[in-house]
């Protein structure tokens, strides 16, 4: 901390160096602010009662002062509070030569780039894993404003042509060959690159035989995806009549999805047709057989009816059926579903996390009403307050905010947390691919090659980074832009606030000024508002207070009313279960938790609790449990509130492709079954005590958290077992979190020890032979006597070698993420290298490192090992760990790929009703 107080007294105390420049931007978008005078000698303090800097100027005040020498430890220093090695955020991207024909001598100097870019592509969530609003709401907001337009809409469209529509085709109609031709050469090419991308995709697919491989495969084109379908419906069909691995719920879940395909539908269609045509020319054949021979000449010969030619899609099925036994394993598919006769049982109990659009095969997005409300409000560039729950979509409507400014401006995006801050980011760069500005604590990073189109950061830390008031530093005193020092000002055309909740929070306060500094439309987020109406209004005032700093009146035509959205349906599947330990074995197991255990008939029937009740969220599996249960008591339930009579209550045969129900029907279900549960609490209180009771878990006892120590592996291993890795376990002590992970990692280690106590010094036979064979083959291996020879064999493998091969991997039983996800050698040297360049060197036998080798990592709100948390989002979402523990770090809308969320230990009061639900949807996977 010595250098950061000698730069500071670098200073001299001219305070004129420290005024706000072009950059700094003293009037906030039009809101004039008083700004600091230079002092009229050294010792007087500078005046703040100057009058406020006029919104427009003919001149621009310079930059730096011509006349201004510069002591060369002023520029080379950084005088701001974010104090990291921008090398470790740098990449040699090429290098420079140049030739001193003077001194007759070349330099080669390099070129150096930021990594950002490249730590924000590799942080990005996988591809088809979020939806891109611009897309969607392209193709949606047509029906959406038609919808709001209703037959208003409807009338003024014209419903035929007019004399003053077909003038300009009269005038046009000279130049349609040439119009023509162009569409022609357009289409030819355009089939071109089909047939390209066609022969594409079909190589692919004849060369991947791997049900898996086949899931995260893409194809360009609708054949390509026809095939993909199929085959992957064949390979299924084919294992589970062997007895294998794929079970009825993958059969059908392919089915559905291939069913869904529009080409499929109308292909099979075509086919199904050519079929009965088949059959009817060979009847009428047969049929006029006997006429034929009778009378063979030609005018006793009917003429055919011309037949129709099969679609493109048409010809691809047919040629698939074909040359394939597709066409079978479609059969056995179909049949094997009509004989499900408890197909709706069968998907609440059994497909719970294949529902649409949870389906890894049919996962289509499509928007709510309150998303289409938001992403209109946008459009309009109004200000916005929207109450959703997490994980219902609000982080990635905001992205649309980039899409609908003018490519000058920017958005100003403010979140809680860090962890936030680069998964934010990561998104912004994954849908818009430019210039991504961060500000957190602990760095600061903005592109020097052009004008960022998103500022990201926490709200503390922008403050301090936007207003500038330590004046220029660095780079800047050169007249250049610093890449780790923003430039200032609050001059932007939209501002989301995420988690915007937080304005209670510790940094609140510089959330608020930095509301009241931007003299733009708000986009604000939050799972909970509690008082939602009163924040709307405290919105709505400094918007008018902003148009009327601006000279606007705030009048009914004028004003930029604050728009408030809520949604209340929780979009959560979470399974939630309770470890029970036996007492004589000493062995855990996981038993589910029923929600309807917890409630209560007095909490039930209460008025008062009405927000508790529709955030009780079930899951298929705890409402088809509830039915059964509440069939036991008579008089409770009648025939319309069964499962199948809701479901598909119409009469009759049901089509394969209508047998399929959605998530969101279950919820209406949900809905259903609490009507009929309220009811019974008020009407009959001891019963539905009886019905609440036969969902108790068993005895659980209270046990600290830093105690459950021999719990964890086996409770780790049974969610390995169950597949419902990957996980994120929460420890809100920062030191309970390390001693988690360390407690799993010795866990995992020792049950590997005593397995396979050889398997580390077979490891170092195998690197020792492969290191010899080297020398063979390099010619080292030749002796010239057998003294030699011993000596050598001896040292055959020395720390040189070491490097080469992987002596330090772990067994891959004892491996928690996926066999195909395991970290490599050179993986793991990359991580390595990356931490090394940061500062974090950690040697291949450090608890972290060893950690990652097992799919396990930490993250938590600690200020050391910044490259070491970036990495483990980077692994998160490529799947390559299997837990990872943290603090509360991961605790608020997070969104990241784990399966499970486990609560370790009791963490008394710290563990709070809205911390534990922000920690359960810190999960995005099904």
């Amino acid at each position: 901390m010595e250098s950061m107080f000698d730069g500071a007294t670098s200073f001299n105390s001219d305070l004129s160096r420290c005024l706000p420049t072009r950059n700094c931007m003293s009037q906030y978008n039009g809101v004039s602010l008083p700004t600091r005078e230079p002092a009229q000698n050294p010792t007087e303090a500078p005046s703040m009662t100057s009058p406020p800097i006029p919104t427009s100027s003919d001149e621009d005040p310079p930059l730096l002062d011509d006349n201004l020498s510069l002591d060369p430890v002023s520029v080379v220093r950084t005088y701001d509070r974010y104090w990291i090695d921008r090398r470790s955020v740098q990449y040699t991207s090429g290098f420079k030569k140049e030739y001193d024909f003077a001194l007759k001598k070349a330099t080669r100097t390099n070129k150096v780039s930021s990594a950002i870019p490249l730590i924000l592509r590799d942080m990005g969530p996988p591809p088809g894993s979020v939806f891109d609003p611009r897309v969607v709401w392209e193709k949606e907001k047509p029906a959406y404003l038609a919808k709001l337009k209703g037959e208003a809409a409807a009338a003024l469209t014209p419903t035929g042509s007019t004399p003053a529509q077909r003038q300009p085709r009269a005038k046009t109609k000279k130049g349609s060959n040439k119009k023509a031709t162009k569409a022609e050469l357009i289409a030819q090419n355009s089939k071109r690159l089909e047939k390209k991308s066609h022969a594409k995709d079909s190589e692919k697919m004849e060369n991947n035989n791997c049900l898996e491989s086949l899931q995260n495969s893409t194809v360009e084109t609708g054949v390509g995806k026809l095939q993909r379908m199929l085959k992957m419906l064949h390979i299924t069909a084919a294992e589970f009549e062997a007895g294998g691995g794929a079970g009825e719920e993958e059969i059908f879940d392919i089915l559905w999805a291939l069913e869904k395909i529009p080409a499929f539908t109308q292909a099979s269609e075509e086919l199904a047709l050519e079929k009965q045509r088949r059959k009817t020319e060979k009847k009428e054949t047969k049929k006029n057989k006997e006429a034929s021979s009778k009378s063979s000449s030609s005018k006793s010969k009917k003429s055919k009816s011309p037949v129709p030619a099969l679609s493109e899609n048409a010809e691809a099925l047919k040629f698939l059926y074909e040359s394939n036994d597709y066409k079978d394993s479609v059969k056995f598919a179909r049949k094997l579903l009509q004989k499900r006769a408890d197909i709706v049982n069968f998907q609440l109990t059994n497909m719970s996390d294949r529902l649409p659009p949870l389906s890894k095969y049919n996962r289509t997005f499509k928007l709510e009403e309150w998303q289409c409300q938001v992403l209109s409000a946008i459009d309009d560039k109004r200000s916005t307050i929207v109450s959703a729950p997490t994980s219902s979509g609000k982080t990635l409507l905001s992205t649309y905010t980039c899409a609908n400014i003018d490519p000058s401006s920017t958005v100003l995006f403010v979140l809680p947390s860090e962890v936030l801050v680069w998964q934010v980011a990561a998104t912004y760069y994954q849908f818009f691919e430019g210039n991504v500005t961060l500000c957190t604590d602990s760095i600061v990073f903005q592109d020097q090659g052009g004008k960022a189109q998103v500022y990201i950061g926490t709200p503390r830390a922008l403050e301090t980074a936007l207003t500038k008031a330590r004046g220029i530093a660095g780079q800047e005193m050169a007249g250049e832009r610093e890449f780790m020092i923003l430039d200032g000002g609050f001059s932007f055309a939209y501002l989301v606030l995420d988690e915007v909740h937080t304005l209670n929070g510790p940094e609140g306060d510089a959330l608020q000024r930095i509301v009241r500094a931007t003299n733009c439309p708000v986009l604000a987020l939050s799972a909970t508002i509690g008082n939602a109406t009163q924040l709307r209004e405290w919105f709505q005032l400094v918007r008018d207070e902003h148009l009327s700093i601006m000279g606007s009146f705030v009048i009914a035509g004028n004003r930029d009313e604050v728009l408030g959205v809520e949604h209340v349906a929780r979009f959560i599947n979470l399974q939630r279960y309770v470890v029970v330990k036996d007492a004589t074995s000493s062995s855990t197991s996981l038993q589910k938790l029923h929600p309807v255990a917890a409630m209560t008939a007095s909490r039930l029937s209460s008025t008062q609790d009405t927000s508790l009740i529709s955030a009780l969220s079930m899951t298929p599996g705890d409402l088809i449990s509830l039915y059964h249960k509440m069939k036991e008591f008579p008089g409770l339930l009648c025939d319309e509130d069964s499962p199948d009579k809701f479901f598909f209550p119409q009469e009759g045969e049901t089509s394969n492709k209508e047998k399929q129900i959605s998530l969101p029907q279950t919820k209406l279900y949900e809905n259903k079954l609490k009507e009929l549960l309220i009811d019974f609490a008020t009407s009959d209180p001891d019963n539905y005590e009886n019905l609440r009771h036969s969902f108790d878990p068993p005895p659980l006892e209270k046990i600290d958290s830093l105690d459950i120590s021999d719990e964890l592996y086996g409770v780790v291993t049974e969610l390995k077992e169950k597949k419902l890795l990957p996980a994120v376990a929460f420890q809100l002590s920062t030191f309970g979190a390390f001693h988690m992970f360390k407690t799993l990692l010795k866990s995992l280690e020792v049950a590997q020890n005593a397995k396979y106590p050889e398997f580390r010094n077979e490891l170092r036979q195998k690197a020792k032979e492969k290191s010899q064979m080297r020398k063979v083959a390099d010619g080292k291996a030749e002796k010239t006597n057998k003294k030699d020879g011993e000596d050598d064999a001896q040292a055959g493998f020395d720390e040189a070698d070491m490097s080469l091969e992987d002596i330090f991997q772990p067994h891959p039983s004892f491996v928690l993420s996926p066999a195909n996800s395991h970290l490599s050698l050179q993986e793991i040297k990359g991580i390595r290298e990356a931490m090394e360049k940061a500062g974090e060197k950690l040697d291949e036998n450090h608890a972290l490192i060893r950690g990652l080798r097992r799919g396990i990592a930490i993250y938590t709100n600690e200020v050391g090992f910044a490259c070491y948390r970036r990495q483990v989002q980077i692994l998160s979402q490529r799947g390559k760990l299997a837990v990872v523990f943290s603090d509360e770090a991961l605790a608020y809308g997070v969104n990241m790929p784990f399966r499970s969320c486990v609560f370790c230990g009791d963490m008394g009061p710290a563990l709070t009703p809205l911390i534990a639900q922000q920690m359960q949807v810190s999960r995005s996977s099904p």
